[in-house]
Parts: C-alpha cells; sequence; structure tokens
C-alpha cells in the first residue's frame, strides 16, 4: 500500500503537491481526507480513489471548511460515490454544509465539531462579503457582476440540496432572528442530532457512546437544539455545560 501511495504521488503534478498542505492517505476501505478543502487536494482525492480496488466505501474528514466551489464539488463526489462520511475531529464551514449532508450515512466522533455558518441563501452576507473584498470607489461597478455571480452560485446549490434530499435551510437556519443572538455572539452553530434529522441529515452514529458530546476548543459554538431553542457551548466544555446565549447562564451540568 506504500508504494501504491508513493507512486501516485509521483504522478501527480507536482504544482498540485505544492499548493497544498491537506494529508490524504488510504486505511482499509476508507480515504482520509485532513486539511483545507482545495480543487487540487480533490483532485488527488478522486485520483487516490480510482487508483486502489475494492473501492473505498468511507471518506473519513477533519477540515475547517474552505471555498464555496471545493466544498460543493467534494459533496456532489461523494454523493455520487455514495460513500459513508466519517468525523473522528471536526468538519465545518462548506465540509458541514456539503460534505456531511450528501453521504449515505455518518458516524462521529464522541466531542467532533459539524460547525455550519451560512451557505449561498443568505444572500446579503454573501454579496457583502465578495464587495468588502473592493475598494469602497469600486464597490458600485461590481455590484451587478457579484449579484449574478452569487445568483449562479444560489441555482447550484439547491439543484445539490434537491438531488441529495436534505433541506437547504440547514446552511443558514442560524440566522434567524431567533437565533440572532447566539449567532453574534459565536459566529457558527451546531444542530442537536434530532434537529439533523429534521433537515434529512439522519443516519448518524456516534463512534464511542449513545450520546453525542461536541466540544469546541478555540472557539465557542451555538447549538440548535430543537426549533426555536438554542444555547451556547464556551470554548473546551461539551454539551453537558450549555449556557444562555444571551445572559452567560448555565443551563445543564
Amino acid at each position: 500500500m506504500k508504494y501504491l501511495l508513493s507512486l501516485l504521488a509521483m504522478l501527480l503534478p507536482a504544482v498540485a503537491m505544492a499548493l497544498t498542505t491537506v494529508e490524504l492517505s488510504l486505511s482499509g476501505q476508507a480515504l482520509i481526507y485532513t486539511g483545507e478543502l482545495s480543487a487540487q487536494a480533490n483532485q488527488r482525492l478522486y485520483q487516490l480513489y480510482e487508483a486502489v480496488e475494492p473501492k473505498p466505501d468511507t471518506l473519513v474528514i477533519s477540515s475547517p471548511g474552505g471555498n464555496f466551489e471545493h466544498g460543493l464539488a467534494l459533496g456532489e463526489w461523494v454523493f455520487r460515490h455514495r460513500l459513508k462520511v466519517s468525523v473522528p475531529r471536526y468538519c465545518n464551514s462548506s465540509c458541514a454544509n456539503y460534505v456531511f449532508t450528501a453521504a449515505t450515512s455518518r458516524e462521529l466522533g464522541l466531542y467532533a465539531i459539524v460547525a455550519f455558518h451560512g451557505g449561498m441563501m443568505d444572500t446579503a452576507d454573501r454579496i457583502g462579503q465578495m464587495l468588502y473584498k473592493y475598494p469602497v470607489a469600486r464597490r458600485d461597478a461590481q455590484r451587478r457582476r457579484i449579484e449574478a455571480l452569487v445568483s449562479d452560485k444560489q441555482r447550484r446549490e439547491t439543484a445539490f440540496f434537491r438531488q441529495i434530499g436534505v433541506d437547504q435551510r440547514i446552511t443558514s437556519y442560524g440566522y434567524q432572528p431567533a437565533y440572532r443572538s447566539g449567532v453574534q455572539r459565536y459566529a457558527v452553530w451546531s444542530y442537536s442530532l434530532p434537529m439533523l434529522a429534521y433537515f434529512g441529515v439522519d443516519n448518524v452514529r456516534v463512534m464511542t457512546d449513545d450520546k453525542w458530546f461536541p466540544r469546541p476548543v478555540n472557539h465557542g459554538l451555538m447549538l440548535i437544539s430543537a426549533p426555536g431553542e438554542f444555547a451556547c457551548i464556551p470554548p473546551g466544555m461539551a454539551i453537558d455545560r450549555l449556557i444562555d446565549c444571551r445572559d452567560g447562564k448555565v443551563l445543564q451540568g
């Protein structure tokens, strides 16, 4: 197997290898992807999959996310190849939006984080982020082009979620007014297992326990536990120590 991986690495373009620090490997029936999502890393993953027999049936991923295009492309590939997704540590942003949701089944580490912070449907936020990259004097001139670009991305995202059978609102649900205080404090959110199922993301197994205890390390996380019900997970704590996002009072533990 080491020989096969070495041979595959030699076959890939040197520039692609240099542009990413993502670690890719193969263990039994599982592909392992660790690092930020990128076009180069995705291509390396696809080539690794094609180079081995029998074909892997699981993608083990730990990723902070990445560009919309790269997350969507990987999610479409996961869905097309009917892969399971295992998250031992974290799968955030576009990894949560498009890769975790696209799996046939899902596995979570006991303390794993799956953090969402908006897809393409929160239009004003997306347009604002893209315009911010330009000097103030050029923003009006760029607005129409960016609005058309965002509209195209929205159509692609909508088609993706229809294909995989998941409610598209999963990427933007935390921006509702009911959750605004939590999002303002922590910027990202996660969902309880029943809430994931509510959006159509079911068939989730926790690796080592019946319960799932997300444990953010550097940043807190808002947890939406049911429609209209939410709390915050402080940095370094598990969900048995929930606090109220609005006043900081401990709700559990």
